[in-house]
Order: C-alpha cells, then structure tokens, then sequence
C-alpha cells in the first residue's frame, strides 16, 4: 500500500486525493499521519476528524506525529493538526506539545506558520506553561512587536496570560511608546496593553503617550492609539487629551488622521469639555467666516460638524444649526456640504423645529 507514487506520494495518499475512499477514518491511515498532515487534503481531513475523535484515535494520531511536531509547526498545513491538539487534545498532549515548542519559542513567533501554532498554545494550555513559554521571549520583544508574524504572538500573549508575568514586555516599552505607536504592528501592541495590563503598567506607558499627542494624533497610526484612551481611558486620560485638543479643533480637522481623532474627542468628552470643543468652532473666525463653516466644506472636518450636531446638547446644537443655516445654497455646490445638508433635513423633518429668525451678530460674520 506504501508505493510512492511519481507525485511522490503514497498511494494510500494519491487515491484518498482521488476520492477513492469516501469514508476514510483516522486508524486507516495509520503509518501516513506525517504525510497526511503536510497535505493540503489530507491535514484537512485529520483536522476534521480530530475534532469528533475517540480519544484512543486522538492518541493513535498524537503518537505519529509528536517526535517531529516541530517540523508540522512550520508546516504551511501540518500546523493546522499541531492546532487542533492544543484545542481538543488531551492535558497530557498538550503539555507535551508545549515541552516540543521549549527552546524554540522565538523561531516559531517569527515564522509564518509557527506563529499561528503558539498562539493557539497560549490559548489552550495551564498558566504554568504560559509563563514559561513567554519568558522566552525576555529580551526580544521588540523584535517580535516589529514583526509581521511575531507581533500577533505579543499581543496574544498579552491577551492571553495573566499580567504579571508580562512585565517584561512593559519594561521593554520603556522610552519607545512613541516610536511603537506610530509603528503599524506596534501599534496593535501598544492597545493590547492598555486593555489586558494592570493599571501600574498601563501608567508609564499612557504618561509617555501624553507627552506625544500633537504628533500621533496626525501620523496614520499613532491616531488609532490615541482614539482607544478616548474610547476607553480612564477620565482623566481622556480630558488630557482633550486639553491638547483645544484650541486646534479647526486645524486638527482638516487633517486626515487627526480629524478621526477629534471626532472621538467630541463623542467620548465630558458634558462639560464637549460643550466648550462645539463652542470653539462657532465663536472662532477663520477669515470672513466662522470655523464652522471652513469646516463643514472640507472633506474631513465636515464629520467632525456631523459628529458635533449628533452629539450637542439640544440648546447648542441650535446654535450650530443657527450658524449653519445662512450657508444652505453655499453648501450645495460642495461635496462636502451636501453630508451636513442631509444631517440638516433629516433634524429638521424628525423634530419639526423651526429655529426661528436667524438674526446673526450685527457685524455679518457667520
């Protein structure tokens, strides 16, 4: 039954991808489980398989490919099985999977498919295990955050194990907040911490945050880091950055990362700071006109204005409805200006509100 065939494969193999056995089990391919594993077809099969298995194929299985497990982890199919056991196999199986991975944690986190195969590890086995396969990474985790595969394993070691075994990676951050915030995979990281660590962790990192605002809010990913302490910071994390805020909305704005930025602001404000964001464009001038309406033109700012009317206290939202109101046919001509024109009809029909006379400041200036 082993012949090779010219493809190199078995025959069992060749005539299972030909569909000559339609009901297969696992304990006929006994002997083939490497090969079937490194398959396209035939991992598909264990893999599907492995999830109904009676524990005694489960073991049938486990006993053909532990010995090379490490060559199945970097295996574009064959970590598809070494997968599967960490999520139905037994404790023993998994324990003894993860003792394969000792002393190899870091070529796995930085390899395509080995990657993948710790990740699920991390998920599946005893806290114990954890911590020992995360100290591996003591010293590089830099490299890993900066890399495509390795960066997934940080972040699900972050996700994943309890934080005191991560202070490492927290020491490890120290003075680089900035240069991995504005990093695509770092990124990522960065916002791991700030959901999974504990609050002396989170600290450090969010204080040198704090001192980068006005530069990641505009770089295309340092903005992302900055809207999630707005979505879901501490309130005093969030008024700082509002602090920054202030004073820039207009510029901010037409900026196309730091609009997004501002958007979050004025949705996740106090009362109190949104009012005072809202304020600053309607009593700021920008030329002949108020900021408003530079704003509600741009391609950008004018979500900032659809934000702002949505999110107003009713009192203030009138008064930006007021100040939008004279620049009706302006709007028209602009692509713009038709997203805040719709924002307008639809307030109006849905409240049936007259705003009564516009009688602008005495001046003229809008």
């Amino acid at each position: 039954m082993s012949d090779v065939m010219p493809s190199g494969r078995s025959r069992l193999l060749e005539d299972f991808r030909n569909n000559r056995y339609p009901n297969l089990q696992l304990r006929e391919i006994a002997g083939h489980i490497m090969e079937f594993s490194q398959d396209q077809h035939g991992s598909r099969f264990i893999q599907l398989k492995l999830e109904r298995a009676t524990p005694a194929e489960r073991q049938l299985v486990f006993n053909e490919i532990l010995q090379a497990a490490y060559q199945l982890m970097v295996d574009v199919f064959g970590n598809y099985v070494i997968q599967k056991f960490f999520e139905f196999g037994s404790l023993e199986q998994k324990l003894a999977l993860a003792e394969r991975i000792r002393g190899h944690v870091l070529s796995l986190a930085l390899q395509m498919y080995g990657c993948r195969v710790i990740q699920k590890a991390l998920e599946f086995i005893p806290s114990d295990q954890q911590n020992e396969m995360v100290r591996e990474l003591d010293g590089h985790v830099l490299k890993c955050v900066k890399d495509q595969n390795g960066n997934h394993v940080v972040q699900k070691c972050i996700e994943c194990v309890q934080p005191q075994s991560l202070q490492f990676i927290i020491d490890a951050f120290k003075g680089q907040v900035f240069a991995l915030s504005t990093h695509p995979y770092g990124c990522r990281v960065i916002q791991r911490i700030l959901e999974h660590c504990l609050p002396d962790q989170t600290l450090p990192i969010l204080e040198e945050l704090h001192q980068h605002t006005e530069q990641l809010v505009q770089d295309q990913y340092g903005n992302y880091v900055i809207q999630h302490v707005l979505e879901h910071g501490r309130p005093e994390d969030k008024s700082k950055i509002v602090a920054e805020i202030r004073g820039n909305v207009l510029v901010l704005s037409q900026h196309k990362f730091a609009s997004n930025v501002v958007e979050k602001c004025v949705t996740h404000a106090s009362r109190t700071e949104r009012a005072v964001l809202i304020d600053e464009v309607c009593t700021m001038n920008d030329g002949p006109h108020s900021a408003l309406y530079t704003m509600m033109k741009d391609q950008y700012a004018n979500y900032v204005v659809q934000k702002m009317i949505d999110v107003a206290e009713p009192a203030q939202r009138k008064i930006v409805m007021h100040k939008i109101r004279p620049h009706i046919a302006t709007l028209r001509k602009y692509t713009y200006g038709k997203h805040i024109l719709a924002k307008l009809e639809k307030y109006y029909m849905k409240n049936g509100v007259d705003l009564g006379p516009i009688c602008g400041p005495p001046n003229g200036i809008i």
